[in-house]
């Protein structure tokens, strides 16, 4: 059963992808992508990239999916093969680990206590009684600490103080924590999405908009704008704009926050953040066909506005706010026989328009500007999943530099009819601390044991 073991581990796939090379390799690869997804805005559309980078190098982005670099076919390639090389190189490492954890520190003999980095030994030449042994045992805890005996080591007392011996275990909290990592980042690629929406005030949307895709995207509830404002500096750049929003399920209000950059809304795992803004026309015009039937309407830009029982639609073209002090709005009329017309309302103006064998008298009585608020809105599940894999990566980074295996040897014995004292020592890490420690414990045990030397 060994023989097969070592058989497969020896096997060009299984080297192939425990190799550190690989590691390197992949590491650089994702590092030199991540530059390129930097540097290439993401999640523009299509048009976005043909216009400003032109035909050549759209096909490469098209191709590549440069447009979405961090969720393309080829990236979450690489992040497969970094994963696999992670894993297997934390299996190869895994017997080498279980090794040193199991390893039996008190079964060494004097002499290689002597061989190791730090050491000191003294001889003495009567038998030590009770209170002296007891007084070396209590320099050398004072400063080494909790400490684990056994007798008749080479015909003497050993006693080992240890501390870290767990400290091989960072290395796998390190690994672990980037697969922690990778499978948020796929539970968010997988489960969650991310869009825009352009919402006028007064309004309430139920979906976004992908904007690569134009998919629309359910929100599970309703958002409305309640208010939307914008305040400016005195060369006229926008100072803060902020928008009033209000959380509705089943048309009952259930949750309410104002935004701004930097501060978003978060309801039931999807955030909304304050991104933009846009400013369009909005007219009131009034419509008579005689004295008694009148009509009011509202227009907005990119919208219509109907009057059903004439058969009438409506719609803003063009709009000036001032002329010779008074705004003024094109406006577009058109019937249900596909017949259409525009003309050009200066407020306060009345104009005639005929349709069929009626006459009309239309009016701009009212025009302002309307505020629509833009959000960038996200609901990433895996976000809680990175987390505890950054949790992680920093506590294993904290165990793997500085957390040290240090074990520090005493023996008391006889040899060649002599008390001899032997401390000794090794660490994996922060050597300079450790060797300060050691001579701690020699000028005590120095002082313990004068005069008898």
């Amino acid at each position: 059963m060994k023989a097969s073991s070592s058989t497969y581990q020896d096997t060009s796939i299984w080297r192939f992808f425990s190799s550190v090379r690989l590691a390197v390799f992949l590491l650089i690869i994702l590092a030199i992508t991540s530059i390129v997804g930097t540097v290439i805005p993401q999640g523009e559309s299509l048009q976005f990239y043909l216009e400003r980078f032109g035909p050549g190098f759209f096909r490469i982005i098209k191709v590549l999916h440069l447009n979405d670099t961090y969720h393309s076919w080829w990236y979450l390639i690489l992040l497969g093969l970094f994963s696999t090389n992670l894993v297997i190189c934390t299996l190869r490492r895994l017997p080498f680990t279980l090794k040193l954890s199991r390893r039996d520190n008190l079964s060494v003999d004097s002499g290689r206590l002597l061989k190791m980095p730090f050491k000191k030994d003294w001889e003495i030449k009567e038998e030590l009684d009770n209170d002296s042994t007891q007084s070396i045992i209590s320099a050398f805890k004072k400063v080494a600490g909790k400490f684990h005996e056994r007798s008749d080591v080479d015909g003497g007392r050993l006693f080992l103080a240890e501390r870290g011996k767990w400290s091989y275990w960072g290395v796998y909290g390190l690994h672990g924590s980037i697969l922690i990592i990778f499978v948020g980042a796929l539970v968010g690629l997988f489960l969650g999405f991310k869009g825009s929406v352009m919402l006028p005030e007064g309004e309430t949307i139920d979906h976004i908009v992908n904007r690569q895709t134009g998919e629309h995207i359910p929100l599970g509830f309703s958002v409305r704008c309640n208010r939307f404002n914008i305040s400016f500096y005195d060369n006229g750049a926008p100072k803060e704009y902020r928008s009033d929003l209000t959380v509705l399920n089943d048309d009952k209000e259930v949750f309410h926050k104002s935004i701004v950059v930097n501060d978003p809304m978060e309801y039931k795992g999807v955030t909304f953040y304050q991104a933009s803004y846009r400013a369009i026309p909005e007219v009131t015009v009034q419509v008579a066909k005689s004295d008694t039937l009148k009509r009011s309407m509202t227009i907005s830009a990119f919208q219509k506005a109907l009057w059903s029982e004439e058969q009438l639609s409506f719609g803003l073209m063009q709009y000036m706010p001032s002329v010779h002090g008074r705004p003024a709005a094109r406006i577009r009329v058109g019937d249900q026989e596909g017949r259409s017309g525009n003309f050009w309302l200066l407020k306060g103006n009345e104009k005639e328009f005929q349709r069929g064998e009626n006459l009309y008298r239309i009016s701009l009585s009212n025009a302002k500007q309307r505020y629509l608020t833009g959000l960038q809105v996200k609901k990433d599940p895996g976000v809680w999943i990175v987390w505890l894999g950054c949790t992680v990566l920093i506590v294993g980074f904290t165990v793997v530099f500085w957390v040290p295996h240090r074990r520090m040897w005493l023996w008391i014995g006889r040899r060649k009819g002599k008390t001899v004292v032997i401390l000794s020592g090794q660490t994996n890490k922060n050597k300079l601390q450790f060797e300060k420690d050691i001579r701690k414990i020699e000028e005590a045990l120095n002082s313990s044991l004068g005069a008898r030397q």
